[in-house]
């Protein structure tokens, strides 16, 4: 009789075991939105364009309220030009849906992760970070963009494992920790979409980890914004198992900032914002922005890396970068 029951208990345990595992839903993957404005002439001279800016500022304000009521995440970018502008024209009238403060110190003040970028023609890193502080904010340690091809390029990524001097502030010095968006020169290369955490070892070996190298890098996997940045690819790899459930997985929506009228933010509400709602409260995603997911890494995953890199490019970073 003992035997008969010990028997049915096992049994029972594998079954429970069996629809326990075909149940479990697949783990979640960390999204963040990333903005960026440029300076001339990509974008216009907001310095010189007072209205121009303006209609910038207030879209970017509509955008940041709506991401606040879905609980997004929000890097914010920005390039010189545009927050020489706000030191200029963010005082008076102009404040006064920002609750007296200036559209900078408003996003930080909403829980928005201020990041410089730079395309480093005047302005370096440093100077940007600069310009953020002296409106108020401290600036996150994010490098907002980078060139990573070819290795030996003008920009250099590895400059960043070292504190950066202002060129037009030479008493300012910003010191990175996080990369994100590894470019190439006018994205005529091939920028890599891989998706992940882990530390570049070095220019040459930029898709091997190296625990000792300072810099971490996060992924952004296919970032155009109304394709939610191939969210539902990676989630449908996740669910199919293709994906290592021990791994940290990233998705970022790249949105430019002078794309954002009406009619542009209220696609976006319908075609991002909403479905993810729906996969997040599912337990698929998390919204996180890349200082948290840098700390995310750190604290719960112990610094394992993820380097999953897009099937259709795997095997051109490769050969761009042996292991």
């Amino acid at each position: 009789m003992a035997g008969r029951v010990a028997l049915l208990l096992a049994i029972a345990m594998v079954v429970f075991g069996f629809l326990a595992a075909s149940t479990e839903k697949p783990f979640p993957i960390y999204v963040t939105i990333v903005m960026h404005n440029e300076d001339p002439p990509t974008n216009p001279d907001f310095t010189q364009d007072r209205e121009t800016y303006i209609w910038s500022r207030t879209q970017l304000l509509k955008f940041a309220s709506l991401l606040q009521e879905y609980g997004a995440a929000f890097d914010w970018q920005s390039e010189w030009c545009f927050l020489t502008a706000v030191r200029m024209y963010d005082q008076g009238d102009v404040v006064a849906d920002t609750e007296g403060k200036n559209i900078v110190r408003w996003l930080h003040d909403l829980g928005v992760s201020i990041d410089p970028h730079s395309h480093e023609r005047h302005y370096n890193y440093a100077d940007v970070a600069e310009l953020i502080r002296r409106l108020g904010v401290e600036p996150s340690r994010v490098v907002g963009g980078f060139l990573y091809w070819p290795p030996d390029n003008r920009q250099g990524w590895e400059k960043f494992q070292t504190p950066l001097r202002g060129n037009v502030f030479p008493d300012a010095v910003w010191e990175a920790e996080i990369l994100w968006g590894a470019g190439t020169a006018g994205h005529k290369g091939p920028d890599l979409f891989a998706s992940g955490v882990w530390r570049p070892k070095d220019r040459y070996h930029f898709v091997t980890h190296d625990p000792d190298q300072p810099l971490i890098y996060i992924g952004s996997y296919k970032r155009a914004a109304m394709q939610m940045g191939g969210l539902p690819e990676l989630v449908r790899l996740a669910q199919e198992g293709e994906l290592d459930p021990d791994g940290l997985y990233t998705v970022t929506i790249f949105v430019p900032q002078m794309m954002l009228t009406d009619e542009f933010i209220t696609r976006l509400e319908e075609q991002v914002l909403r479905p993810i709602q729906g996969m997040e409260q599912e337990g698929l995603v998390r919204w996180a922005t890349l200082p948290e997911i840098a700390e995310i890494w750190k604290a719960e995953f112990r610094e394992c890396p993820t380097i999953f890199i897009p099937e259709d490019q795997r095997e051109l970073i490769r050969s761009l970068f042996p292991s």
